[in-house]
């Protein structure tokens, strides 16, 4: 029964002996991971439950615990969560412990009439309040529950505070009520690519890297910004696409040379004005009156074109018959036609042209004589004859472009096939397109998709494409579609009987990529995928491990990390340079890519997720030393140092963190408190009200002489933004030895010593950095929680709500249990509910 009691507590597995014999708080509080010398005694909410134990206040908790023992045994079953008897359960603890706690300490505040902080709680703490109307209010308890735990509330004026006990057993119970939730994997999301993942899937669709790597989203509307990361939807012009894609395809893909042979009797002419349209199995044209042939020709590049016609003529009158070229009715060339009809010659001429699609014309220019025959022929009236009209024959049209450049290393790896002997051109483009578009849509065709790549490629044929150019042409359909640009669903065998089912092989193997990589599965995933083996775990967690030891896991750091901590902002950061010179470009880089390799360091088994609050160590450079007060680092690489100052430590003393929360030109103890307290324990403090004015906005005469502390208890003054500003405006002035970029100082703006004193709900006081970390190592299990949210958010792009809280719940206990390591969390994400499944398309 212990063992299940501790495991709704924080999921670590405390043997029933630990509880029996009641062992010293310092014992339960700090996992073996962390390291002693520098947490010998945390407070919080980690320990709650311990001082309970040890000091007899068990009464309240064991109650709860004790009826929630049979929900405890059967969670490893979705049906049996929804079951009678789990919620019969939180039902009697919430009518026998939780409303009548909640009535004590919240109802005078939060009622009908005065609902403080928009929160009114008359509807669930009625008598006649049904556990269906509990369920229905996640959000709400999610936020009591929050506040309470915090210590936050009741505010501390209230004569009567619930104890560590009441404020945990409320806790587990929230935990049991989430668990009455069906098990939900969440809206599905057809998410398009963002810029970065499309510019690194071109790249490797096209096999380039390195300096051959092309920046194909450059020109592409930037992403905008859901839930903290670039994983958002947003809608961009088609246009955009169209050019990205021919600007891609350019680069890529040679033409070839033009060689277009043309039969004039398959082509439609104006004979006489009187349009003939031609036959399917026509050979050559015979025209004895005017005559047009029509069509039209596409030029692939600039340079000299010749062009080929062979003709006979039969010549009535001393005037040779004439044969122009027009494109887009202008003359480009002209011959003369000598031979007779029945032995057709070849007559040649060449030109200069520019690229593109042009209306091409085979003109008969003088069918007629221009001088009358002999006098011999005169009528008796003595009028002229009528001169006699000639015939011309036309038996092929020849276009022959300029030599073709060699063609790419690219285009030479994709073109598998080409026409000659043997082989077709449909057949041939069929084995370029088929691989190229299973691999862009990241799965295998559907015979629809495969007819309606290849029915472009017969598209450009049929216009007298080069093959090559054909071929561009589908590959552009390709890149332009939504099974490219979005990562759509694979359609499984009996999906549509349910509601909810597992994702097939291959969508798994594209949500595992771009989640840690930010980019198109590669050929090993594939594999997997192909062998439908990839959801098997010891394979899926093989992968996982694989995918976490490549280079490409920096796109989690830059993708995920870096809008989580605000460091994507380094590069814009608004800054007094006058005040703060050494803020250049190489140093924002700097500090960029200090967090870059912090956050990818938290994937080594030596370091731990809790680092993010507070480490001994630190990655820096030359240029980052001098913020660090360091002299012995050289070079711009990033090094791992050991750091002596227990003021610093984890990201919250990070240069490039403490500047990007700053103002530009001072620090921002409201900005530094707030991050801290939304990125790092979920707590996003409300917006301010909009009658309370910014603190540049203080610089009055009456104000003049008040430091930036007392300026920022003006906000105090008001009562909507004191239960905000007195948690966070502490956190915040623990940081003000730190400058607006990150040294370390003993005075202020002001000249005056540096106050980073503060005190927290449940008189948790500091008086340094140091100290304000170790108050937050008390609530590293808050932290992990958060990390897990942001993270699963990350990975399935959409907000958490719903049953994605229980997910999370199990995601970070095991995570704690297992001695708070990243990579666990990425295992345990990548294996969850969610994201193995998905709702089915209706």
């Amino acid at each position: 029964m212990f063992m299940c009691v501790t495991c709704l507590i924080d999921g670590r597995a405390w043997a029933a002996s630990t509880v029996a014999v009641a062992p010293s708080a310092t014992s339960l509080q700090r996992p073996s991971a962390l390291p002693a010398d520098r947490y010998p005694s945390p407070t919080g909410s980690d320990d709650v439950v311990c001082r309970a134990l040890v000091h007899g206040g068990m009464s309240l908790l064991l109650s709860f615990l004790m009826s929630s023992a049979l929900w405890c045994s059967e969670r490893s079953s979705p049906s049996s969560r929804d079951g009678s008897n789990a919620i019969n359960a939180v039902n009697a603890t919430y009518v026998s412990t939780i409303r009548p706690m909640l009535s004590k300490y919240c109802g005078e505040c939060h009622n009908a009439e005065k609902h403080k902080g928009d929160i009114n709680l008359s509807p669930l703490l009625s008598s006649a309040a049904t556990i269906d109307q509990v369920l229905n209010h996640s959000a709400l308890w999610q936020k009591v529950g929050s506040e309470i735990a915090s210590g936050e509330m009741p505010p501390e004026k209230s004569k009567e505070q619930p104890s560590d006990s009441e404020r945990q057993a409320l806790m587990v119970w929230l935990k049991g009520l989430r668990r009455l939730q069906t098990p939900d994997p969440g809206i599905t999301v057809m998410r398009r690519l963002a810029r970065s993942e499309y510019t690194n899937t071109i790249n490797d669709l096209f096999g380039v890297s390195g300096l051959a790597a092309v920046n194909a989203g450059a020109d592409l509307a930037p992403d905008s910004i859901g839930a903290g990361f670039d994983n958002s939807l947003s809608p961009l012009l088609a246009e955009k696409y169209l050019l990205a894609a021919d600007a891609v395809l350019d680069r890529f893909i040679v033409s070839d040379q033009m060689n277009l042979q043309l039969i004039p009797g398959q082509l439609p002419a104006l004979i006489a004005g009187v349009e003939d349209k031609g036959k399917p199995d026509g050979t050559s044209r015979l025209f004895s009156t005017s005559a047009d042939i029509i069509t039209q020709a596409n030029f692939p590049a600039e340079g000299t074109y010749t062009f080929r016609l062979k003709a006979g003529a039969e010549t009535a009158g001393g005037e040779p018959i004439r044969l122009a070229i027009r494109l887009d009715g202008m003359v480009v060339g002209e011959v003369t036609v000598k031979a007779v009809l029945a032995k057709s010659a070849t007559y040649t001429f060449k030109t200069k042209l520019d690229p593109g699609r042009k209306a091409l014309s085979v003109l008969y220019v003088n069918p007629k004589a221009v001088e009358t025959v002999a006098a011999a022929t005169k009528t008796t009236a003595g009028k002229p004859a009528t001169p006699k009209n000639r015939s011309v024959v036309v038996d092929s049209i020849e276009i022959l472009g300029p030599p073709a450049k060699a063609p790419s290393e690219v285009q030479r790896r994709l073109f598998t096939a080409v026409p000659g002997k043997g082989i077709g051109p449909s057949d041939a483009a069929r084995s370029i397109l088929e691989p190229f578009a299973t691999r862009a849509y990241r799965r295998p065709l559907r015979a629809d998709e495969l007819a309606f790549v290849l029915s472009i490629f017969a598209l450009g044929d049929a216009q007298d494409l080069t093959f090559s150019d054909s071929i561009k042409l589908a590959l552009k359909a390709i890149l332009i579609s939504p099974q490219f640009l979005y990562r759509t669903s694979e359609e499984l065998p009996g999906e549509k009987d349910k509601a909810v089912t597992p994702i097939g092989d291959y969508e798994l193997a594209t949500r595992l990529s771009y989640f840690l990589w930010g980019t198109m599965p590669d050929q090993e995933l594939f594999r997997c995928a192909q062998e439908r083996t990839l959801h098997q775990p010891e394979v899926l967690s093989a992968q996982t491990k694989r995918m976490l030891s490549d280079p490409r896991i920096r796109h989690l750091a830059t993708a995920f990390a870096m809008p989580w901590l605000g460091l994507d902002k380094l590069a814009d950061l608004q800054i007094d340079e006058k005040r703060y010179p050494m803020m250049t470009k190489e140093l924002r880089q700097a500090m960029y890519d200090e967090g870059i390799a912090f956050f990818l360091g938290l994937l080594d088994q030596e370091n731990l997720i809790t680092d993010v609050i507070d480490s001994d160590y630190a990655y820096v450079n030359a240029l980052t030393a001098k913020i660090y007060g360091m002299t012995e680092v050289k070079g711009p690489k990033m090094q791992k140092v050991t750091l002596s100052d227990k003021n610093r430590g984890g990201v919250i003393t990070m240069p490039g963190v403490l500047a990007v929360t700053s103002m530009p030109s001072r620090t921002s103890p409201v900005k530094r408190g707030k991050f801290i307290l939304a990125q790092l324990l979920d707590e996003t403090p409300a917006p301010p009200p909009a009658d309370v004015p910014e603190l540049s906005d203080q610089n009055t005469a009456k104000n003049a002489a008040l430091t930036l502390r007392q300026r920022t208890e003006l906000h105090r003054e008001n009562p909507a933004c004191a239960s905000c500003h007195r948690v966070m405006d502490p956190l915040g002035f623990g940081l003000e030895n730190f400058d607006a970029i990150g040294r370390w100082r003993d005075r202020d703006d002001f000249g005056l010593s540096v106050d980073a004193m503060g005190e927290l709900p449940g008189k948790q006081r500091f008086s340094s950095p140091s100290e304000m970390q170790h108050i937050l190592m008390s609530r590293k299990d808050a932290f992990v929680r958060t990390i897990t949210k942001r993270m699963m958010t990350f990975a399935m792009g959409r907000q958490m709500s719903g049953y994605d809280e229980v997910v999370i719940d199990d995601l970070s206990d095991a995570v704690i249990a297992n001695g708070y390591h990243l990579d666990e969390l990425v295992q345990r994400i990548v294996t969850s509910y969610p994201f193995l499944h998905r709702h089915t398309i209706k």
